[in-house]
């Protein structure tokens, strides 16, 4: 009987454990998408400001500004829509978890009666 409760709280505590598991594994792929993000914009900055000086008109530092800053939107742009993705997935592998987690811990409370 212990041996069978014993069992019913390891395989009703499974998805808590997979939750937290999905958890830190989004967690870091949000970080290391986060840190290519903001060294990729360290590098466009330092590489424009060095580009920057080398302009000895107006007109010219103006397109390289606007090239700059084009390339900064896309660069911010592409990095939301990873991250977006990233959690869109992880939220939805965490609903089928808690649907699966609630199915389990009410067919286990069916078989305790």
């Amino acid at each position: 009987m212990l041996e069978q409760m014993n069992d019913q709280v390891k395989n009703s505590m499974k998805p808590v454990t997979e939750l937290a598991a999905l958890n830190i594994s989004t967690l870091q792929a949000v970080s290391e998408k986060q840190s290519a993000l903001f060294t990729t914009l360290l590098n466009g900055g330092v590489s424009f400001a060095k580009t920057a000086t080398e302009h000895k008109d107006i007109a010219s530092f103006s397109e390289a500004q606007k090239e700059y800053l084009t390339s900064l939107q896309e660069t911010v742009t592409n990095s939301a829509k990873e991250t977006y993705t990233l959690v869109s997935e992880a939220q939805a592998k965490a609903s089928e978890m808690f649907k699966g987690f609630s199915e389990n811990f009410s067919t286990s409370m069916a078989v305790a009666k």
